[in-house]
């Protein structure tokens, strides 16, 4: 809304304005007169002068200062922004143009500044303003509609990046349609290339005057592989352009969001890929459903991962043991499938209960009744078959293969056969096996033939060089047939030797999955779950469509086919945004001009002023108010005329008006400084929250323990440091102290991925909830606000744990509050632990700190808060404090045998006294 020069930002807070002629009546009113009564001993003060006159009402110039402290604030709260009116000019436009696919999802909100920042550029310079989003969607922008620089700004606020990448064709195109003239054009690009940025770039130039901005992810930003491996999975991420070396953090989550492992990858100097292997087991892979980019939320820094790419679970039927392994049927198989899938070897009547995703079975003619009927359940209900040929299946075929069989085998070369051996031939591409290279020095010897029929081509996978079938396959229901036409040794050929064979058989498990080329499935994938831009999963918007099962393949995400989780017939099959990566743009065209990573802030308008006029009036009255109760003794001995008084404040008004307000002083350290002091001499750090009270209070508490320390031991620590778990530097602590707040959220991700990096570098990290009661230790929505920390799994410290006897001989860790104390399980049992054995996590609710808390006043020490079970009880307090940092610092040395002798002096030492701080060391 505009009054005038001025426009507000948010107009309805002006309606506050109308309270202001209620206040100003209300300020004005004076309680009733209070009854006279005479007293006789009154008549003793007549001759005193009154050192204080009461004013029978508010001076008006007080009231106009309080008025006016609230009319600023609520001109304030409506954001105003100077804003002068000016006939626009429609004929020499800007046209800001704005790239809104997942490759700017990341500086999004930098994108949107620097969209905000050309829009004030065209309304100071009179323009109208046109805006062109790039990503295709279900009603595109209209780059024709002129808008205002609200209108404007509105609309920038609300967009939001696709989870596809932009055409930049389809903008070129509306833009030409609208007919529009531009003065200017101003374009807001990722960066990127997508073989349409050279032309688009000129293209904008021949219309006008082109700028172009560009803001490029910071590091990695796209996944654009994953695949399983012998060690567990292998994801491949790209960066957005070379240069100096850096790492990223890649995480492997469930369906539920929960981090199962994580992994950091390295990019060498100038190189833009890179690669992170999960070394996880083949159980915890399978509960994996997808991989992200720590830090960068975009629809290309996630890989989802479908029910193909999972680690699959394969049977082999009636495997056994033979005298020469290298000739066994299943030995080949074993060894090609032993990578890539968990391999379980049972009777074929156990395998088809279930849990088993294939079953490869070697050369079996007969197959009885009952178990034809399981395995044909089993295989309608999506299991995979995959079976090898023989003389036994030569000799009499059964109904569970692809297409009939001839009732004997071929034989290729020998002293009987016509044939010479023949070498297998290039894999087509209509083929599952399609991309493969072929193995050339492989010849096949034997194999079963295939009866002549229509469909027989559409069923072959491979062929030989004669074009008979080597591997044929049919839909069975919801599974899958698949028959190789040679036996599982090399007996009949040489392609178990080849490295083709191991491929073969990885992309038959997955019935398709993985295949280069699924045309041979029917049906249609229909949109389950999608991405949004930022790489959020979320229900399928009605514009989304299914998807052909013949077609997915060849899919790419657009409004209509979003990337994200599709399901058919064949399970569910993931359209994944990041893979091809596109490719940054280094060389723009001469015809525009180029800002590389700008960072141009919006026009912040004048509410910060007024806020700021209107919280200086406010103390201002509070001075005031102070000097007419007498409340400053400085001034109060010689009293200014109330006329002066007005004046000066006043003066100081008009002072306040005039230059603003001065930056109030920080009052917390620079990063340098911090990273200065620790390094300087140890400090103790404690996670910094919104809650002010809480972050005194822990301070104190460090600080009251620091001094308790350089008291009773030989560690003299600094004042501690308020840290930001996400941007400060953890590893000069060698503690951290968290106390959670009352409204806690949970920790941003940046500041999990540096917790964790701090506690993998044997830093302590102490979690107090401060929320312990009987029956409770810590608070239920723990896990919650941890998410993310890579913690080994809890238990309670036992009694006879060395943090009872790292200094002081202690029964209990308590506080304020009495609750247990939850460490690392490994470092509790001198058999399971590794390493030093040091716990680098405790948590608990005894609000440890809030007992430790004080004021240092020289040798005096003087505690802020009251303990339940007083003095003895903080006493105690102290001791799990001093014996928890000397535990931290010098680890397990107590349990050294050395020691023993002089802890059972101390526990057998009996005495009644309450504890001081010489006993029990």
């Amino acid at each position: 809304m505009n009054i005038g020069p001025i426009l507000f930002a948010q107009p309805l807070a002006l309606l506050g304005l109308l309270s202001l002629p209620i206040l100003w009546f209300l300020l004005r009113a004076t309680p009733p007169e209070p009854k006279r009564l005479a007293l006789p001993s009154l008549a003793l003060m007549d001759d005193l002068n009154p050192e204080e006159e009461t004013p029978s009402r508010t001076p008006w110039w007080l009231l106009l200062l309080r008025i006016l402290a609230l009319a600023l604030a609520i001109l304030g709260f409506a954001k105003p922004t100077w804003q002068p009116i000016r006939p626009v000019d429609a004929n020499g436009g800007m046209l800001i143009v704005v790239d809104d696919g997942w490759t700017s999802a990341e500086r999004w909100r930098d994108i949107i500044r620097n969209a905000t920042s050309a829009v004030d550029e065209a309304s100071a310079a009179n323009q109208a303003i046109h805006v062109l989003f790039t990503a295709p969607r279900d009603i595109p922008s209209d780059p024709a509609v002129a808008l205002d620089a609200e209108n404007a700004r509105q609309m920038l606020r609300t967009a939001r990046p696709a989870a596809w990448t932009p055409d930049r064709n389809d903008a070129l195109a509306r833009l030409n349609k609208s007919g529009v003239r531009m003065g200017r054009i101003v374009w807001l690009s990722d960066g990127f290339n997508l073989d349409t940025a050279d032309s688009f770039a000129k293209a904008l130039a021949v219309k006008a005057q082109t700028e172009v901005r560009v803001t490029r992810p910071k590091n990695a930003f796209a996944i654009t592989s994953a695949n399983s491996s012998a060690e567990g999975a292998r994801v491949a991420v790209v960066r957005a352009i070379g240069g100096p070396p850096t790492t990223a953090d890649v995480i492997a989550e469930t369906a539920e969001g929960a981090s199962v492992a994580s992994t950091r990858l390295a990019f060498e100097n100038q190189g833009t890929t890179a690669e992170a292997l999960f070394a996880i087991p083949a159980a915890a892979l399978n509960r994996v459903s997808r991989f992200r980019i720590a830090g960068s939320p975009s629809a290309g820094a996630v890989w989802l991962w479908d029910d193909a790419a999972r680690r699959p679970t394969v049977g082999l039927a009636d495997a056994h043991d033979e005298s020469q392994p290298l000739l066994a049927e299943h030995y080949y198989v074993r060894k090609a499938l032993q990578p890539y899938a968990t391999l379980v070897e049972k009777p074929l009547a156990e395998l088809v209960k279930g849990g088993i995703d294939a079953i490869v079975m070697g050369d079996r003619g007969v197959i009885d009744d009952d178990m034809e009927a399981k395995l044909d359940t089993w295989i309608n209900n999506g299991g995979v078959l995959i079976r090898f040929s023989g003389p036994r299946i030569a000799a009499q075929s059964d109904k569970l293969v692809p297409t009939p069989l001839r009732p004997s085998s071929r034989a290729l070369g020998g002293a009987l056969a016509w044939e010479t051996p023949q070498k297998i031939a290039e894999f087509t591409s209509d083929s599952p096996f399609f991309g493969i290279p072929r193995p050339k020095d492989a010849v096949v010897r034997q194999q079963v033939l295939a009866q002549p029929t229509p469909d027989l081509p559409q069923k072959t996978w491979a062929r030989l060089d004669d074009g008979t079938p080597l591997v044929t396959a049919t839909r069975h229901g919801q599974g899958e047939i698949i028959l190789f036409h040679i036996t599982a040794d090399p007996d009949w050929s040489d392609l178990p030797f080849t490295g083709a064979f191991v491929e073969m058989l990885r992309r038959s498990v997955v019935s398709g999955g993985e295949r280069a080329k699924p045309t041979l499935g029917k049906g249609e994938l229909s949109p389950v779950r999608v991405l949004d831009g930022f790489g959020v999963l979320a229900p399928p918007p009605g514009t989304a469509t299914p998807i052909a099962s013949a077609d997915f393949v060849k899919a790419r995400p657009g409004p209509t086919t979003p990337p994200g989780l599709y399901s058919g017939p064949g399970g569910e099959r993931a359209l994944n945004a990041g893979a091809p990566a596109p490719i940054a743009v280094v060389d723009w065209p001469a015809e525009v001009k180029v800002t590389d990573q700008a960072a141009v802030l919006e026009r912040r308008g004048l509410g910060g002023w007024l806020l700021a006029v209107a919280l200086g009036i406010l103390a201002l009255d509070i001075l005031i108010a102070l000097h007419f109760a007498g409340r400053l003794p400085h001034l109060g001995r010689r009293k200014l005329p109330r006329a002066r008084t007005g004046a000066a404040a006043a003066a100081v008004i008009g002072a306040m008006l005039v230059f603003g307000h001065a930056p109030a002083a920080d009052a917390q350290l620079s990063r340098d400084q911090m990273i200065a002091e620790a390094s300087a001499k140890m400090r103790f750090a404690y996670v910094v929250t919104s809650d002010q009270r809480l972050n005194t209070i822990t301070r104190a508490g460090l600080k009251g323990l620091g001094h308790i320390l350089e008291e009773r031991t030989a560690v003299e620590p600094g004042d501690p440091h308020g840290v930001d778990l996400a941007r400060d530097e953890l590893s000069l602590y060698p503690l951290i102290y968290y106390a959670v707040p009352r409204d806690a959220k949970p920790l941003p991700q940046a500041a999990v991925n540096k917790v964790n990096e701090y506690l993998r570098l044997g830093g302590a990290f102490i979690v107090d909830t401060r929320d312990a009661s009987p029956g409770k230790d810590v608070s239920q929505d723990l896990q919650t606000l941890l998410k993310g920390i890579d913690a080994p799994p809890l238990q309670p410290a036992p009694a006879n744990h060395v943090l009872s006897k790292s200094y002081y001989l202690i029964k209990s860790f308590p506080g304020r509050l009495n609750g247990r104390l939850w460490i690392e399980a490994g470092a509790t049992q001198r058999t399971t632990r590794r390493g030093d054995g040091v716990s680098g996590l405790f948590i608990g609710g005894s609000d440890w700190a809030g007992a430790w808390a004080a004021e240092v006043r020289g040798d005096q020490v003087v505690p802020m808060l009251t303990m339940d079970g007083g003095e003895q009880q903080r006493e105690l307090s102290y001791r799990f404090g001093v014996n928890l940092v000397m535990y931290i610092l010098t680890g397990n040395y107590k349990e050294d045998q050395v020691h023993v002798k002089d802890i059972l002096e101390r526990i057998g030492r009996e005495s009644g006294k309450p504890p001081s701080p010489d006993d029990g060391r």
